[in-house]
């Protein structure tokens, strides 16, 4: 499988475990994503760190379940270290739309921290 989803507490993790996140991978993953969006997940982390390069379709399907996932009251927030690669991000102005963290435990403790800011 070229997904995993982990969950900790109430925060969904879903790990893309593939080295070339393209178009042709982009539509399964929609579907995977979304049903997961649709069975009740809303704090939602997409961790791209096993990926070596994410094309603009992957990205637009990252849009997409952000969307849906904020629609319920939720977010998406994605987790992506190789600085190398992460060009895409800033050419797309993605890193505007996305928060994007580097370390998992960081993307996982900001969604309680985004609990107590709000309070």
């Amino acid at each position: 499988m070229a997904y995993e989803t982990k969950h900790r507490n109430d925060v969904t993790i879903i790990t893309i475990f593939l080295s070339r996140a393209t178009l042709d991978k982009a539509l399964k993953f929609k579907e995977y994503i979304m049903g997961e969006i649709e069975a009740g997940a809303t704090k939602i982390i997409v961790d791209l760190s096993p990926c070596d390069f994410i094309d603009s379709t992957f990205l637009g399907a990252l849009v997409a379940s952000l969307k849906k996932v904020m629609a319920a009251g939720g977010d998406l927030k994605l987790v992506y270290d190789n600085q190398a690669h992460s060009v895409i991000f800033g050419q797309t102005r993605m890193d505007k739309v996305f928060k994007i963290f580097t370390d998992l435990d960081e993307a996982v403790e900001s969604f309680s921290t985004n609990l107590t800011e709000n309070l």
